[in-house]
């Protein structure tokens, strides 16, 4: 992994506005999943992460509640739960 976590989510926070609220596509999923370079990570790191961007999206919401950042974060938090997920099956398997 090149980038520390804070990079890779700047970085996305500055392509990703979902098109639908409450649904991410396939697309969508595909560039948070490349963007934050989940594959590179261990089970360790994808929990690390996912723990930074609720932290993220908490710090930067306090003092206004924006529904367009909280759909980004639900997002987001979504794929890393499937990649711990899918992480967990292969080492149980």
């Amino acid at each position: 992994m090149k980038n520390t976590n804070f990079q890779n989510l700047r970085g996305l926070l500055k392509r990703y506005m979902p098109k639908t609220f409450g649904i991410a596509s396939v697309k969508e999923c595909d560039l948070i999943k490349n963007s934050l370079q989940l594959q590179e990570m261990d089970i360790i790191d994808l929990r690390n992460l996912r723990d930074f961007v609720v932290l993220f999206f908490a710090k930067e919401n306090e003092d206004k509640q924006k529904r367009m950042n909280m759909d980004r974060m639900s997002a987001i938090t979504a794929v890393i739960d499937k990649e711990i997920i899918e992480y967990s099956r292969k080492v149980d398997s």
